[in-house]
């Protein structure tokens, strides 16, 4: 067990020690040999260990754009159908709704009656070409029968597609299954965040009807400012809270740095989330980030070779060593930065070839 072996023998001198700075005489401490053993203490000496400079940042859980999706409809109508909830699951290809207008209706007959058109003009453009190729008939009739011929062809060709926007299929229209409701599919997998309607409400082209987000594939969206933004580079690890969640520090990668400055002088960094941390979140919250720019090497020993005794920090120095004790004084410190396990101390050039105890049972 560690125990006071000694102090000075010239009153009491402060512990304490800065730019390298030592007291003449220092409270001495002594620690068996076995009990170092059985304790897994050990020494080590004071190193050059990596610090990094931190640039803070807030920002934001996000997801891709690909992995987000507002829900439109190409025509407007009446919602007929709509059961989902914001929370709900949904699957790509699910249907999400149904929209009722009778300009779907409107829409299948026009198509129907350009492809009668259509077959008739065909066939006429075939026998005027016949007859211009024969030399009955001039070339300005047959002209207008393939101009004729053509513009319908467009046209029937654009209501089909018009009719394939809106989940019909130009193929299956008939006469007798013209339908005045469509229904809208989700383009992606994920859950429903955002709801705009209500069943019986009327939509147009540019009304949402509701929000999907997979959030799968989650990262950060951190905004720093601009003097900032030069230090930062693709690979560095962040650090970051998300303050209303928890005090938890999760972590992150840089991955790609904006090449336009915003508004409010800010630079938009974006980050990929490591580890399980990806499963905790959700699009929207809120996150203080400190990014880990270029590292510094500095003097420092690992953390645990601190002691805090009645309100100030020491390191324990070997002084002495014998067969079966280990000798240590008490050198009273500021430590500086800490990062990775280590903490940064400058106790001055000489300190460097001194033993520390690291692993004090405090």
């Amino acid at each position: 067990m560690i125990f006071a072996a000694a102090t000075s023998c010239k009153g009491d001198p402060p512990d304490s020690v800065e730019s390298g700075e030592r007291p003449e005489n220092s409270i001495i401490l002594s620690v068996s040999k076995e009990e170092f053993r059985q304790k897994g203490m050990r020494l080590d000496t004071i190193s050059m260990a990596s610090f990094p400079s931190v640039i803070s940042a807030n920002g934001m859980v996000d997801v891709p754009p690909n992995k987000r999706a507002t829900i439109n409809s190409y025509m407007g109508g009446y919602i007929k159908d709509f059961p989902l909830l914001i929370g709900d699951r949904v699957r790509a290809g699910q249907r999400l709704l149904t929209i009722e207008n009778l300009d779907f209706l409107e829409l299948q007959q026009q198509y129907l009656e350009a492809g009668q058109r259509l077959k008739y003009l065909k066939a006429e453009y075939q026998r005027q070409k016949e007859l211009y190729q024969e030399k009955i008939n001039s070339q300005k009739v047959f002209m207008q029968a393939e101009n004729e011929y053509e513009r319908v062809k467009i046209l029937h060709q654009g209501l089909g597609e018009k009719l394939r926007l809106i989940q019909i299929d130009p193929g299956s229209v008939t006469s007798e299954n013209m339908r005045s409701t469509i229904s809208i599919f989700a383009p992606i997998s994920g859950s429903v965040t955002k709801v705009f309607v209500n069943t019986g409400s009327h939509v147009t082209p540019d009304d949402p009807i509701m929000e999907i987000v997979n959030s799968e594939h989650l990262h950060l969206e951190i905004q720093v400012f601009e003097k900032d933004a030069l230090s930062i580079k693709k690979d560095q690890k962040i650090t970051f809270r998300v303050p209303e969640y928890s005090n938890q520090e999760f972590s992150a990668v840089v991955k790609l740095i904006g090449r336009a400055v915003d508004q409010d002088r800010t630079v938009k960094v974006h980050a990929d989330l490591s580890g399980d941390s990806v499963y905790s979140f959700i699009p929207g919250m809120y996150v203080q980030a400190e990014i880990l720019a270029e590292e510094v090497l500095k003097p420092a020993l690992p953390l645990q070779a601190f002691v805090p005794i009645e309100g100030t920090t020491y390191l324990l120095e070997l002084v002495s060593e014998d067969e079966t004790t280990l000798t240590f004084r008490k050198i009273g410190v500021n430590p500086g930065e800490q990062y990775g396990g280590f903490a940064q101390v400058d106790l001055g050039s000489s300190a460097k070839k001194k033993k520390y105890l690291v692993g004090y049972p405090s």
